[in-house]
């Protein structure tokens, strides 16, 4: 593979996020707490997987991931709307998590 990459740290600490994430929600449909958005979160999670590795896969060789990312939404390219939303979601999810954690 050529081009340019995130480095490996960067990624690492991404992967680990996502599956953080997952496993999160995951635990919160087992608790039968925020049941709908927790469903959500893990579908949207692995959907903006698979969007980002297909439309990344034609990214010019010196731009690495997220490079790419931004310029395409700067271009306002469907799929990386479709992405920062999700990840937006996924950033709400967490808030609305952590707030319905430390309440009553």
């Amino acid at each position: 593979m050529y081009g340019e990459n995130l480095p490996a740290w960067i990624i690492a600490i991404y992967y680990l996020l996502l599956l953080t994430t997952i496993v999160v929600a995951i635990t919160c449909i087992f608790k039968n707490k925020i049941v709908a958005a927790s469903v959500v979160t893990i579908v949207l999670s692995l959907v903006i997987q698979v969007v980002s590795i297909l439309y990344g896969i034609d990214r010019a060789s010196d731009h690495n991931e997220l490079d790419h990312f931004l310029f395409s939404l700067s271009k306002r390219e469907s799929w990386s709307i479709f992405v920062a939303v999700g990840y937006l979601y996924i950033v709400i999810w967490w808030i609305g998590y952590f707030t319905k954690k430390q309440g009553p």
